[in-house]
């Protein structure tokens, strides 16, 4: 199970470090098609971009945790109230409030 688990991880984590080295990298091979003089940009913008890539992905897995991370960004928003396939389509939404007054929300 840990060797299952270090591979999940590796996985996020290069998924973190991919973002800012990609884009700086791709700004640094563009600079390079655009003329062979800008070799030592381009070289400088790759080193920064996988730094960078290096300190974000530590900064989010020592601080949050990388499935932790993964698990709230891609987690489904909870749904204030009712099952939402209770609803029929075209009735007004009633709610009932600490009171037991009926709150129509679509007036």
């Amino acid at each position: 199970m840990k060797i299952f688990m270090f591979f999940i991880n590796a996985i996020l984590w290069l998924s973190l470090f991919i973002i800012p080295a990609g884009i700086l990298g791709f700004i640094g091979l563009w600079y390079f098609v655009e003329s062979s003089k800008n070799l030592i940009l381009s070289i400088v913008l790759w080193i920064a971009g996988g730094g960078l890539g290096i300190v974000f992905a530590e900064i989010v897995r020592r601080k949050y945790g990388l499935d932790n991370f993964f698990g709230r960004r891609l987690a489904t928003p909870d749904i204030d109230g009712g099952n939402i396939l209770d609803e029929k389509y075209g009735e007004p939404i009633v709610k009932k409030n600490a009171n037991d007054k009926k709150i129509d929300k679509n007036p």
